[in-house]
């Protein structure tokens, strides 16, 4: 009986479709998607660093960058969507450290074209001493181009599944994954 089970079991498993498989990964994907990697953790450490108005060198003159709805074209339109707001008064208490933690990166490269779908959770650190805070979290689903031997972000999607900063709420929709390779 426990032969006939585990023959069983063995036929079922064999008879299972293949799931789809992650990319093969060559020396030249691998240098591709380390580059990508560090191009996205870059993007976040400026952003975290009170750069912001910086932001637009990352991404292409012609690419489009949609926030919850939000969308800003070109490097000069991106840049204004990052730079806006009034100037922070110098006797204003301390700001909290905020930081961003990308995860689950899915990265596939095709020659001088890549998607990668990141999860980010922005914390929030009060103080030395004091737990820090989880303040928002979404997806990022981005198309990069390669131009000139450097990697730089075609198409951004970013899509918050929890603290939306209000000037995004008369944009936001609720959206799953906006980008494939066929659009």
């Amino acid at each position: 009986m426990k032969t006939l089970t585990t023959a069983a079991a063995l036929l079922l498993l064999v008879s299972m479709p293949a799931r789809a498989l992650a990319q093969q990964v060559t020396m030249e994907t691998l240098l591709d998607r380390i580059q990508i990697e560090d191009l996205l953790t870059r993007y976040y450490y400026d952003l975290s660093q009170g750069k912001a108005h910086e932001l637009s060198v990352y991404f292409t003159e012609d690419a489009m960058l949609d926030v919850d709805g939000t969308i800003a074209h070109g490097r000069d339109e991106i840049g204004k969507l990052y730079g806006g707001g009034p100037a922070r008064n110098a006797n204003a208490a301390p700001r909290p450290q905020n930081h961003m933690m990308l995860t689950n990166p899915v990265i596939e490269v095709r020659g001088n074209r890549a998607m990668a779908h990141v999860i980010w959770t922005g914390v929030s650190n009060s103080g030395v001493g004091k737990p820090p805070t989880v303040t928002e979290q979404g997806r990022e689903d981005s198309e990069l181009v390669k131009v000139g031997g450097k990697w730089l972000i075609k198409r951004r999607y970013i899509s918050s599944d929890s603290g939306l900063p209000d000037r995004f709420d008369k944009t936001f929709k609720q959206r799953n994954t906006p980008l494939d390779w066929e659009k």
